[in-house]
Protein backbone atom coordinates (compact mmCIF):
# COMPACT_ATOMS: atom_id res chain seq x y z
CA UNK A 1 0.00 0.00 0.00
CA UNK A 2 1.34 3.32 -0.91
CA UNK A 3 1.79 6.43 1.38
CA UNK A 4 -0.53 8.52 0.03
CA UNK A 5 -3.22 5.15 0.46
CA UNK A 6 -2.01 4.36 4.30
CA UNK A 7 -2.50 8.48 5.14
CA UNK A 8 -5.93 8.21 3.52
CA UNK A 9 -6.74 5.52 5.64
CA UNK A 10 -5.95 6.81 8.69
CA UNK A 11 -7.86 10.01 7.81
CA UNK A 12 -11.07 7.49 7.63
CA UNK A 13 -10.34 6.12 10.93
CA UNK A 14 -10.44 9.49 12.79
CA UNK A 15 -12.93 10.65 11.50
CA UNK A 16 -14.94 7.29 11.81
CA UNK A 17 -13.85 8.02 15.72
CA UNK A 18 -14.35 10.93 16.30
CA UNK A 19 -17.75 10.75 15.13
CA UNK A 20 -18.27 8.03 17.84
CA UNK A 21 -17.09 10.03 20.51
CA UNK A 22 -19.74 12.47 21.18
CA UNK A 23 -19.86 11.92 25.30
CA UNK A 24 -23.72 10.91 26.15
CA UNK A 25 -24.57 13.87 29.30
CA UNK A 26 -24.10 12.87 32.77
CA UNK A 27 -27.25 12.76 34.68
CA UNK A 28 -26.01 14.50 37.15
CA UNK A 29 -25.59 17.04 34.75
CA UNK A 30 -29.26 16.91 33.17
CA UNK A 31 -30.75 17.01 36.77
CA UNK A 32 -28.73 20.45 37.54
CA UNK A 33 -30.53 21.85 34.04
CA UNK A 34 -33.82 21.24 35.56
CA UNK A 35 -33.00 22.23 38.90
CA UNK A 36 -31.53 25.45 36.74
CA UNK A 37 -35.01 25.68 34.85
CA UNK A 38 -33.32 24.93 31.64
CA UNK A 39 -35.43 22.13 31.16
CA UNK A 40 -34.89 22.25 26.84
CA UNK A 41 -31.22 21.62 27.75
CA UNK A 42 -32.04 19.11 30.47
CA UNK A 43 -34.89 17.40 28.06
CA UNK A 44 -32.40 17.00 25.28
CA UNK A 45 -29.73 15.55 27.49
CA UNK A 46 -32.03 13.21 28.63
CA UNK A 47 -33.79 11.66 25.25
CA UNK A 48 -29.46 11.29 24.14
CA UNK A 49 -29.17 9.13 27.81
CA UNK A 50 -32.24 7.05 27.80
CA UNK A 51 -31.82 6.24 24.10
CA UNK A 52 -27.84 4.84 25.36
CA UNK A 53 -30.06 3.30 28.55
CA UNK A 54 -33.63 2.46 28.10
CA UNK A 55 -33.86 0.87 31.29
CA UNK A 56 -32.47 3.46 33.87
CA UNK A 57 -35.28 4.48 35.91
CA UNK A 58 -34.18 7.59 36.94
CA UNK A 59 -33.38 8.79 33.90
CA UNK A 60 -36.72 7.75 32.37
CA UNK A 61 -38.23 9.51 35.48
CA UNK A 62 -36.10 13.10 34.97
CA UNK A 63 -36.91 13.23 31.53
CA UNK A 64 -40.65 12.85 32.22
CA UNK A 65 -40.27 15.88 34.74
CA UNK A 66 -38.07 18.13 31.63
CA UNK A 67 -40.49 16.61 29.39
CA UNK A 68 -43.43 17.70 31.54
CA UNK A 69 -42.19 21.36 31.46
CA UNK A 70 -40.75 21.56 27.94
CA UNK A 71 -44.28 21.05 27.01
CA UNK A 72 -43.41 16.84 25.61
CA UNK A 73 -46.02 16.14 26.81
CA UNK A 74 -46.60 12.77 24.98
CA UNK A 75 -42.66 11.93 25.56
CA UNK A 76 -43.57 12.55 29.03
CA UNK A 77 -46.23 10.47 29.32
CA UNK A 78 -44.13 7.57 27.58
CA UNK A 79 -41.33 8.37 29.86
CA UNK A 80 -43.69 8.04 33.29
CA UNK A 81 -45.26 5.12 31.75
CA UNK A 82 -42.27 3.19 31.40
CA UNK A 83 -40.91 4.08 34.44
CA UNK A 84 -43.88 2.45 36.32
CA UNK A 85 -42.84 -0.66 34.35
CA UNK A 86 -39.75 -0.48 35.40
CA UNK A 87 -39.99 0.24 39.07
CA UNK A 88 -43.42 0.46 40.84
CA UNK A 89 -42.62 1.50 44.02
CA UNK A 90 -42.24 4.80 42.10
CA UNK A 91 -46.73 4.69 41.91
CA UNK A 92 -47.10 7.91 43.85
CA UNK A 93 -44.72 9.82 42.00
CA UNK A 94 -45.58 8.74 38.97
CA UNK A 95 -49.18 8.85 39.42
CA UNK A 96 -48.59 12.70 40.72
CA UNK A 97 -46.63 13.52 37.69
CA UNK A 98 -49.11 12.42 35.70
CA UNK A 99 -52.17 14.40 37.30
CA UNK A 100 -49.80 17.91 37.14
CA UNK A 101 -49.64 16.60 32.90
CA UNK A 102 -53.59 15.78 32.75
CA UNK A 103 -54.18 19.16 34.56
CA UNK A 104 -52.22 20.85 32.21
CA UNK A 105 -54.03 19.52 29.02
CA UNK A 106 -57.41 20.50 30.59
CA UNK A 107 -58.40 16.87 31.72
CA UNK A 108 -59.77 17.55 35.01
CA UNK A 109 -61.43 14.13 35.54
CA UNK A 110 -58.62 12.55 34.57
CA UNK A 111 -56.22 14.44 36.87
CA UNK A 112 -58.08 13.88 39.96
CA UNK A 113 -57.93 9.99 39.30
CA UNK A 114 -54.41 10.38 38.88
CA UNK A 115 -54.01 12.37 42.24
CA UNK A 116 -56.19 9.87 43.83
CA UNK A 117 -53.99 7.31 42.83
CA UNK A 118 -50.82 8.98 44.11
CA UNK A 119 -52.44 9.41 47.44
CA UNK A 120 -53.18 6.11 47.69
CA UNK A 121 -49.69 5.13 47.61
CA UNK A 122 -48.49 8.27 49.37
CA UNK A 123 -51.52 9.78 51.80
CA UNK A 124 -49.23 12.42 53.14
CA UNK A 125 -47.84 13.97 49.93
CA UNK A 126 -48.67 17.91 50.46
CA UNK A 127 -48.31 18.81 46.83
CA UNK A 128 -50.53 15.74 45.89
CA UNK A 129 -53.48 16.69 47.87
CA UNK A 130 -52.86 20.34 46.82
CA UNK A 131 -52.88 19.72 43.13
CA UNK A 132 -55.72 17.49 43.90
CA UNK A 133 -57.37 20.71 45.42
CA UNK A 134 -56.55 22.88 42.61
CA UNK A 135 -58.34 20.20 40.10
CA UNK A 136 -61.42 20.14 42.76
CA UNK A 137 -60.99 23.80 42.51
CA UNK A 138 -61.56 23.97 38.25
CA UNK A 139 -64.44 21.53 38.58
CA UNK A 140 -66.56 24.36 40.94
CA UNK A 141 -66.01 27.39 38.45
CA UNK A 142 -69.68 27.94 36.78
CA UNK A 143 -69.95 27.17 32.88
CA UNK A 144 -71.32 30.29 32.70
CA UNK A 145 -72.10 33.89 34.12
CA UNK A 146 -75.27 32.84 35.08
CA UNK A 147 -74.86 29.54 36.04
CA UNK A 148 -73.98 28.43 40.26
CA UNK A 149 -70.72 27.49 41.99
CA UNK A 150 -70.40 23.55 42.85
CA UNK A 151 -70.68 24.07 46.34
CA UNK A 152 -70.01 20.59 47.19
CA UNK A 153 -66.75 20.61 44.79
CA UNK A 154 -65.62 23.99 46.80
CA UNK A 155 -65.55 21.95 49.85
CA UNK A 156 -63.90 18.96 48.68
CA UNK A 157 -61.05 21.56 47.23
CA UNK A 158 -60.97 23.14 50.87
CA UNK A 159 -60.52 19.61 52.22
CA UNK A 160 -57.41 18.99 50.41
CA UNK A 161 -56.12 22.17 50.80
CA UNK A 162 -56.43 21.89 54.47
CA UNK A 163 -54.94 18.17 54.30
CA UNK A 164 -52.06 19.64 52.90
CA UNK A 165 -51.42 22.87 55.14
CA UNK A 166 -51.63 20.37 58.17
CA UNK A 167 -48.87 18.27 56.28
CA UNK A 168 -47.21 21.45 55.86
CA UNK A 169 -47.81 24.75 57.46
CA UNK A 170 -45.83 26.93 55.34
CA UNK A 171 -46.89 25.25 52.20
CA UNK A 172 -48.33 28.98 50.83
CA UNK A 173 -50.01 27.60 47.44
CA UNK A 174 -52.09 25.62 49.94
CA UNK A 175 -53.10 29.34 51.02
CA UNK A 176 -53.60 30.54 47.83
CA UNK A 177 -56.26 27.93 47.01
CA UNK A 178 -57.84 28.41 50.29
CA UNK A 179 -58.24 32.30 49.44
CA UNK A 180 -59.56 31.29 45.90
CA UNK A 181 -62.14 28.96 47.44
CA UNK A 182 -63.81 31.36 49.80
CA UNK A 183 -63.71 34.18 46.87
CA UNK A 184 -65.76 31.72 45.35
CA UNK A 185 -67.68 31.78 48.56
CA UNK A 186 -67.94 35.28 48.69
CA UNK A 187 -66.38 35.26 51.52
CA UNK A 188 -63.29 37.68 51.33
CA UNK A 189 -61.93 38.59 54.92
CA UNK A 190 -61.46 35.11 55.05
CA UNK A 191 -59.79 35.13 51.65
CA UNK A 192 -57.90 37.93 52.50
CA UNK A 193 -56.61 36.16 55.98
CA UNK A 194 -55.12 33.29 53.61
CA UNK A 195 -53.84 34.96 51.29
CA UNK A 196 -52.00 37.53 53.18
CA UNK A 197 -50.72 34.70 55.62
CA UNK A 198 -49.19 33.21 51.93
CA UNK A 199 -47.40 36.80 51.36
CA UNK A 200 -45.92 36.20 54.66
CA UNK A 201 -43.91 33.06 53.55
CA UNK A 202 -43.26 34.27 49.99
CA UNK A 203 -43.52 38.27 49.54
CA UNK A 204 -43.68 38.29 45.48
CA UNK A 205 -45.85 35.29 44.91
CA UNK A 206 -47.85 36.44 41.68
CA UNK A 207 -50.88 34.26 42.30
CA UNK A 208 -50.99 35.62 46.12
CA UNK A 209 -51.08 38.99 45.04
CA UNK A 210 -53.42 38.64 41.88
CA UNK A 211 -55.93 36.69 44.28
CA UNK A 212 -55.49 39.33 47.33
CA UNK A 213 -56.08 41.70 44.86
CA UNK A 214 -59.61 40.48 44.02
CA UNK A 215 -60.21 39.95 47.43
CA UNK A 216 -59.34 43.37 48.80
CA UNK A 217 -61.66 44.64 45.41
CA UNK A 218 -64.42 41.91 46.65
CA UNK A 219 -64.37 43.04 50.10
CA UNK A 220 -64.76 46.74 49.38
CA UNK A 221 -61.13 47.58 50.23
CA UNK A 222 -60.56 49.40 46.92
CA UNK A 223 -56.93 51.42 47.49
CA UNK A 224 -55.78 48.21 49.04
CA UNK A 225 -56.67 46.36 45.98
CA UNK A 226 -55.42 48.81 43.49
CA UNK A 227 -51.93 48.70 45.52
CA UNK A 228 -51.74 45.06 45.56
CA UNK A 229 -52.78 44.91 42.01
CA UNK A 230 -49.77 47.12 40.90
CA UNK A 231 -47.35 44.81 42.95
CA UNK A 232 -48.41 41.93 41.27
CA UNK A 233 -47.93 43.37 38.04
CA UNK A 234 -44.41 44.33 39.04
CA UNK A 235 -43.77 40.60 39.31
CA UNK A 236 -44.18 40.54 35.46
CA UNK A 237 -47.20 38.02 35.26
CA UNK A 238 -47.58 36.07 32.01
CA UNK A 239 -49.49 38.26 29.59
CA UNK A 240 -52.76 36.63 30.39
CA UNK A 241 -52.88 37.69 34.39
CA UNK A 242 -51.70 40.86 33.41
CA UNK A 243 -54.55 42.03 31.44
CA UNK A 244 -57.20 40.55 34.09
CA UNK A 245 -54.90 42.72 36.45
CA UNK A 246 -55.54 45.64 34.59
CA UNK A 247 -59.07 45.09 33.76
CA UNK A 248 -59.83 44.49 37.35
CA UNK A 249 -58.27 47.90 38.00
CA UNK A 250 -60.29 49.49 34.91
CA UNK A 251 -63.27 48.42 36.86
CA UNK A 252 -62.08 49.82 39.72
CA UNK A 253 -61.78 53.38 38.38
CA UNK A 254 -58.16 53.19 37.51
CA UNK A 255 -57.31 54.77 33.58
CA UNK A 256 -55.06 52.19 31.61
CA UNK A 257 -51.33 53.31 31.03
Amino acid sequence: MTRYLWLMVIAVLLITAGGCSHAVPSLEEAKAKIEQGDYDGAYADLQAIVQAEPDNVEAQFQLGIAALRSGHDDVARTAFQRVLELDPSRAAAVHHNLGVLAYQEGKIDEAIAAFQTALSSEPNDPDTHYQLGAAYLVQALPDSPDAPVDNAKVEAAMAEFEKALSIDPQKAEAMVGLGNAYLLRQQPDEAIAQLEAALEISPEMPEALFTLGQAYAQAGRIEEAKATLHRFLETNPPAPWAQQAQALLAQLGEAGP
